[in-house]
Parts: C-alpha cells; sequence; structure tokens
C-alpha cells in the first residue's frame, strides 16, 4: 500500500486493488504548495471527509474534466457539490456507520468531529488585510459561507492487503464513539488549533496507531495560512521513528 500527499488534506492510496483519493484542493494563489489541477485527473473515486472549502471547492472541476468521477461524501457537502453544478449521476451519499466497497477498498464511515478553530484575533485579522495575498480574502470569505461542515466531518477506516488506515478529516474525536486503534497508519491533519501538539498526542495516545502520516499542515490558502507557520518538530520529535510528516509526491510506502 502506498501513500501519496498532493498538499493540504489531499491524499491519495494505492493498493493493489485500485487507488482511491481524498478531499482534492487545488491551493490558492500566493500559497508554496505547488499543486496543479491536473495532479487530480484519472481517479475514479474520490471521498470527502466534509464540507469546508478547502475539502471540496476544486471538485466541480475536477468533475468536470473527468466526468466519470464518482464523489462519496455526506448529506451537507453533496448538497453543495450539487448546488455548485456537479452532476448528481456523479455523487454518492454516505451515511455514518455503514461500509463501502470504494476502489477495491473496503471503507467504513465514522462520525468524526472538527477542531474547534481558533477565535479571529483583531491582530491577526490587520495582518490578513495587510498581506500580500489579501487579493484571496473575498474568495475565501465567500466560499466559508457557502461551504459548511455541519458537524459532519468523517474518520475513515480504510482496509486493504490485510492492512487498516484511520484517516481522519479534522483533529478532533468524539467523547462518545469507540474508534478503531491500532491501525497500521493515521493520517492525521496537523491543524486547526492553537495548541495542535496536545491534540494531536491525545489522539495518538486514544488511537494507538503503528504509524502516523501528519497531512493538512502546509500554506495552501494564504493569507488564512502562512501567516503563523505550522511546527511539526515537537511531535516528529516526541514521537520520534512512529510520526512523520507526508512531503509533497514523495511515496510513502506500507509494506
Amino acid at each position: 500500500m502506498e501513500f501519496i500527499w498532493h498538499g493540504t488534506a489531499s491524499v491519495e492510496i494505492t493498493a493493489s486493488a485500485g487507488r482511491i483519493l481524498f478531499d482534492p484542493f487545488v491551493p490558492l494563489k500566493g500559497s508554496k504548495t505547488a499543486v496543479k489541477l491536473e495532479e487530480f485527473d484519472g481517479f475514479t473515486d474520490i471521498l470527502v471527509t466534509h464540507g469546508h472549502f478547502d475539502h471540496i471547492v476544486s471538485i466541480p472541476e475536477i468533475v468536470s474534466r473527468n466526468p466519470q468521477t464518482k464523489i462519496y461524501c455526506t448529506k451537507t457537502p453533496l448538497q453543495t457539490l450539487s448546488r455548485k453544478g456537479v452532476p448528481g449521476k456523479n455523487l454518492r451519499e454516505i451515511e455514518f456507520g455503514k461500509q463501502y466497497d470504494v476502489g477495491g477498498f473496503l471503507i467504513t464511515a465514522i462520525h468524526g468531529r472538527h477542531a474547534v478553530l481558533p477565535k479571529a484575533d483583531p491582530a491577526i485579522v490587520w495582518k490578513l488585510l495587510r498581506s500580500e495575498n489579501r487579493g484571496n480574502l473575498p474568495f475565501l470569505l465567500k466560499e466559508n459561507r457557502l461551504c459548511r461542515e455541519k458537524d459532519e466531518t468523517v474518520f475513515y477506516q480504510i482496509e486493504a492487503e490485510g492492512k487498516t488506515v484511520s484517516l481522519m478529516g479534522s483533529l478532533n474525536l468524539r467523547e462518545d464513539i469507540v474508534y478503531p486503534q491500532n491501525a497500521d497508519v493515521l493520517v492525521l491533519p496537523y491543524n486547526g488549533w492553537e495548541d495542535t501538539y496536545t491534540h494531536a498526542a491525545r489522539v495518538i495516545e486514544r488511537l494507538r496507531p503503528k504509524r502516523v502520516l501528519l497531512d493538512h499542515y502546509d500554506d495552501a490558502f494564504p493569507p488564512m495560512t502562512g501567516l503563523i507557520p505550522v511546527d511539526v518538530s515537537r511531535i516528529t520529535r516526541e514521537y520520534r521513528g512512529r510520526v512523520s510528516p507526508m512531503q509533497l509526491r514523495k511515496a510513502e510506502e506500507l509494506l
């Protein structure tokens, strides 16, 4: 099994049976994450973890270029994508607690939880307005309003080749759900909190994966990202040999 990170939360998983893609997103102007729309061509199965813009806004154009692509998502992002022009024939609604055979992978959709985003700080807002990438702000404000999460973040449990992968849509878990433990790999989005390390460590201790791959720590939609760079050094130091940040387009293999 192989993992390739395409920036933000866009993760490709390949196994002997096929390949699947999660949350494709083309970074905005000014981002240092150089991902192009063409990277998402050729996928027949795309899964969405939740409805925020950085997880779905590139999908309409991807489907336009790839008319056979099927999009698997919960009700809210499905409705958003439909309003954005994605044909109904390309959309597949998924429900929590159910298993799906997608591209040769056995996938269980479990109810996750989104990180609690920090409240706007006046000093940060001032920096946003003065940023060289402030031209992205009208788009970001519009898409933040249109692309809602509505407590539908998915925690995907993926099985293939006798291995298990847990893929989180956001760095948080529900207290009332018993999540699978001891996965061969946990794909963990390393952002969303003022103290990201503490929340990531809690998740790792609760899920006890054998290996952790970090994603979603890059500067994908400036100026909302990049003002305060995400520091992955502490978690990689504290979990040395077990946690590693994914590198753009570099394949990570699970033997």
